[in-house]
């Protein structure tokens, strides 16, 4: 069992890049850990790594995906001392997601933060600006089956549990250097939140909100600091 307050993240779009595609932009329909990772270090206004949360649970909702044609500037400096000249616009393809929501939840320490968070929170890029909807006080408790939607999976439940899934490998954090670094690339599971899916041998990495009847995946400290290494 779990205290646990629930955190309703909303926003009017989202957008969470897939790795390694640049002429076409593409979004995950689930946030990766690092979105996560982001959120908690906005709220608390400095960088947060794994070994400060004890653990992490969240779902994500979305209503459609669609596409935009974005123009990109080339910004070109030969040097850091030299100044900034801009160079050609490429006009590019890129998905993203609206009316998106995140059902985050998180041990009850971290609920000061997001009632008033440090620096302004995202769901994706700088203009994805969300804001928090309510926080509520609930339980989590483990279950072995249950029906997801919305998660990222780790790719060993999703082998056994023969799950459909889109596989991508996504970073569980980043540095805070200027240049990040990802860190704990792991292969996960994406389950679409208008695609769900039943999980029938999870071994403790499953959690019910009591409340509300929802189950999701749990990433406990333990598992992220192992991931990282």
């Amino acid at each position: 069992m779990y205290n646990a307050i629930r955190i309703n993240i909303s926003a009017l779009t989202a957008s969470f890049r897939v790795p390694a595609f640049v002429s076409h932009q593409l979004t995950l329909t689930v946030p990766p850990l690092s979105t996560i990772f982001g959120l908690l270090s906005a709220s608390v206004g400095r960088w947060i790594c794994p070994k400060e949360v004890e653990w992490i649970a969240y779902s994500f909702a979305y209503e459609t995906k669609t596409t935009d044609l974005e123009a990109i500037v080339n910004v070109q400096r030969k040097t850091n001392d030299d100044s900034v000249s801009f160079g050609p616009r490429n006009v590019t393809q890129r998905e993203f997601l609206t009316m998106p929501n995140l059902t985050l939840y998180l041990p009850p320490i971290w609920e000061e933060y997001f009632r008033c968070p440090r620096y302004t929170l995202l769901l994706g890029r700088t203009q994805d600006v969300a804001g928090v909807e309510s926080i509520e006080h609930t339980t989590l408790q483990h279950v072995d089956v249950g029906k997801v939607k919305g998660v990222l999976l780790p790719y060993h439940v999703v082998t056994q549990n023969h799950t459909p899934a889109l596989l991508q490998n996504l970073p569980i954090t980043f540095t805070d250097e200027p240049k990040r670094t990802p860190l704990g690339m792991q292969i996960f599971g994406v389950v679409d939140a208008h695609r769900p899916a039943t999980l029938t041998n999870v071994a403790r990495w499953l959690v019910r909100d009591v409340d509300i009847d929802m189950e999701f995946p749990i990433y406990t400290q333990e598992w992220m600091l192992n991931a990282i290494k």
